[in-house]
């Protein structure tokens, strides 16, 4: 029999929040190998829920899926951290890995997608589509970068397709529509219009009601203060907001966009 389609690895993690006695709690868990959830944690009297998303066979191969859903009841609270970077390994059968992310965020309730870094390696076939809807009154950030490949061993854009479809939701209304499409063996990624000079890619959707309330000029000034990165921010709505970062260094990106973060996040 050809295992030509044959799926290696269907891996599934459903996660529910609901605030409960003051805390927000992790209600409902459903975990298919290789992914997997830890138990909430919490810093002191914070009634935040900070829960890692683990993939515990070190990477997705070809033809694996991932699917991952998650939802927030009203008033709930919730950072989500992946473990490690999420490594692609080369698709010798010529199939790609998908992974899919639903989230769907209640009145009031806030999520925290911190941000890791996926990295695609020689021979890589990927794509990943994330669909996010949310009430109005909800806050989401979320954060994401992207590899050219195992730098280090001089992987850059080595892998085959790369492909991300970024969807989000308020009140039904589709307010931003993302895709990425690269092929580094039918493109020329360092021509003008594309990365140009750059390597990796950041990205952090800030969506929230207290947006409006941001200083995006102040925003601009910051995230242009790391002279070594190409960066904007873009306001998208009254309520949300979209910073891109292009850089050379993985390092530095990681740092200025967790910066980003963390200081956005004290404002709202």
């Amino acid at each position: 029999m050809s295992s030509q389609g044959k799926v290696n690895h269907f891996g599934k993690l459903e996660m529910a929040f609901e605030l409960r006695r003051g805390y927000t709690r992790l209600v409902h868990v459903y975990q298919r190998p290789p992914l997997k959830a830890s138990r909430e944690l919490y810093e002191g009297n914070n009634p935040t829920a900070t829960v890692f998303i683990m993939e515990s066979s070190g990477g997705m191969v070809a033809g694996d899926r991932n699917e991952i859903n998650v939802k927030l009841a009203a008033d709930s609270q919730v950072r989500l951290k992946q473990q490690s970077a999420l490594k692609i390994y080369p698709s010798h059968t010529g199939e790609r890995c998908t992974q899919s992310i639903m989230v769907e965020l209640q009145e009031q309730a806030r999520l925290e997608w911190m941000p890791e870094v996926t990295i695609p390696f020689e021979r890589a076939k990927f794509q990943v589509d994330t669909t996010i809807r949310m009430k109005e009154s909800a806050t989401l950030m979320w954060g994401e970068i992207i590899a050219p490949g195992r730098e280090m061993r001089g992987e850059i854009f080595d892998y085959q397709a790369f492909r991300s479809i970024y969807k989000l939701y308020v009140e039904d209304e589709l307010i931003a529509f993302d895709t990425l499409l690269f092929k580094p063996q039918e493109m020329d990624l360092s021509s003008m219009g594309l990365l140009e000079k750059a390597l990796y890619i950041g990205s952090l959707w800030i969506v929230s009601p207290q947006v409006k309330n941001l200083n995006i000029r102040e925003l601009q000034d910051m995230i242009l203060q790391e002279r070594s990165l190409e960066a904007s921010v873009t306001r998208l709505t009254d309520h949300a907001i979209h910073c891109r970062w292009l850089s050379k260094e993985q390092r530095i990106l990681h740092k200025e966009v967790n910066r980003m973060f963390v200081h956005v996040a004290s404002l709202i």
